[in-house]
């Protein structure tokens, strides 16, 4: 689908994907993880609500590291991938595509 996305933009122009990220470290990952349950408590959110989603989400959702999403985004043809937007383990990225002519 990124490929797709990709030729179908002109050269320059700009894609930009949102998606939560795990980190290489267990220890950060596991920390990131904590911060954002206590921000979705500090939000109004149950700890069964919390637990919950948690649960529903494992083994369905898998989340890549950066690198292998910025990895993915090359290999579609993108060109200089960078970090917009990072809020614990979520990150928005900005892919160019690249110049195909030269």
């Amino acid at each position: 689908m990124l490929g797709r996305i990709a030729t179908a933009l002109e050269p320059g122009g700009i894609l930009i994907l949102s998606e939560k990220i795990r980190f290489d470290d267990p220890a950060v990952d596991a920390q990131h993880r904590e911060m954002y349950h206590a921000f979705k408590r500090a939000n109004g959110y149950s700890e069964l609500e919390v637990a919950q989603k948690r649960a529903a989400l494992e083994n369905v959702l898998v989340p890549d590291t950066l690198a292998e999403h910025e990895k993915r985004l090359c290999r579609a043809g993108f060109g200089k991938i960078s970090v917009w937007f990072q809020c614990f383990n979520f990150v928005s990225l900005v892919a160019v595509r690249a110049d195909r002519d030269r």
